[in-house]
């Protein structure tokens, strides 16, 4: 600091001042000593910042894996939520793995990011992680929650989303020419479990269901036993878009048409769905306005100076839930009505 503020010809003390940015500083003198310190490669210790101000200006996203897209999107619309902060957002990916996650958790707090965002692997596995997050930072889980811990939660209100594909399906449906079927996701997540749950509440528990995971490869395979079976039509309603974009490969690989032959209806609306041709009528979650609440309940949070979740009046639940509710929105893939020549292979 000391070369800069000579090669500035200012001060030590508005060297660290313009380089911080904690205090106003006279607009050309922080241009040169901007310069200053770009000549000389000078680089602000962050970690020596954070030492000093006990703050780090990081907060932490440990999402179960990268591979769904759906992922990839919730880690990109929460970096922007915070680009107007000065706080950066590190992310992790867990790789499905409860050890790996929990490894996540230690690896962050031990970076003493001033907050966490997680997106729990598995809705009761992942309570140790969650736990140990939330009793020492602020914690907000995304999309999946692990409903025995404190820490808070941002996400959508599943069982109104298949309400919405209900609405959807029941304005046009013959169920006795065109059954409607489920390809979901076994019941580890909490998404995965409210979205089993929403469509049998809409569609009965007799409806068939076949579930496997939240990936492509799950709603390839799942169309397969679907058209190997004989399923010649059908209403496939898909837990997340990304299974859907599976299905969709298989069905016009084999010659079928959508929507013709079958319609295929979506989950989650950012991510996945924009791979998916025809185009997919799905529900999407306000991702938007999710990622700013979790933005504003970080920086609450972090002003009140108490750990991740806020004790509520019950013994159990996360501390604040924000549950939003989506939207739908509709494609080629599942028309209100035909609109022109059906897709095929």
């Amino acid at each position: 600091m000391a070369d800069v503020a000579e090669r500035a010809g200012v001060s030590v003390a508005t060297v660290s001042r313009a380089l911080s940015g904690s205090r106003t500083v006279d607009p050309q003198l922080a241009d040169r000593v901007t310069r200053a310190a770009e000549e000389l490669g000078y680089r602000v210790n962050l970690v020596g910042r954070a030492l000093r101000q006990t703050r780090s200006s990081t907060v932490g996203l440990i999402v179960p894996d990268l591979d769904n897209p759906f992922f990839s999107a919730l880690a990109q619309h929460l970096a922007r939520a915070f680009t107007e902060t000065d706080s950066d957002l590190l992310v992790y990916s867990a790789d499905s793995s409860l050890a790996t996650e929990l490894r996540g958790v230690h690896s962050f707090l031990g970076r003493q990011v001033d907050a966490l965002v997680m997106i729990p692997v598995h809705e009761q596995g992942s309570a140790a992680a969650v736990d140990l997050a939330a009793a020492v930072v602020p914690t907000v889980q995304l999309d999946r929650c692990v409903p025995s811990t404190h820490a808070h939660f941002v996400g959508v209100n599943n069982h109104r989303g298949m309400e919405l594909v209900g609405e959807h399906v029941g304005t046009w449906v013959d169920r006795k020419q065109q059954p409607v079927v489920l390809i979901g996701a076994e019941p580890s997540s909490s998404s995965a479990h409210e979205r089993l749950d929403g469509f049998r509440r809409v569609f009965g528990e007799d409806t068939p269901v076949l579930l496997g995971s939240f990936s492509t490869e799950w709603g390839h395979t799942a169309a397969q036993r679907l058209l190997d079976e004989g399923w010649k039509q059908a209403t496939i309603v898909t837990a997340a878009d990304v299974i859907a974009v599976g299905v969709l490969a298989q069905i016009l690989h084999r010659g079928h048409s959508v929507p013709g032959d079958f319609r295929v209806v979506g989950f989650d609306g950012v991510g996945a769905a924009a791979l998916a041709q025809p185009t997919l009528t799905t529900i999407r979650q306000p991702v938007e306005a999710m990622t700013l609440a979790i933005r504003d309940l970080i920086e609450a949070g972090a002003s009140e100076g108490h750990p991740g979740g806020v004790a509520n009046d019950h013994d159990d639940g996360p501390g604040v839930a924000h549950r939003f509710d989506p939207m739908f929105v509709p494609g080629e893939t599942s028309p209100a009505e035909h609109l022109g020549s059906p897709t095929r292979a």
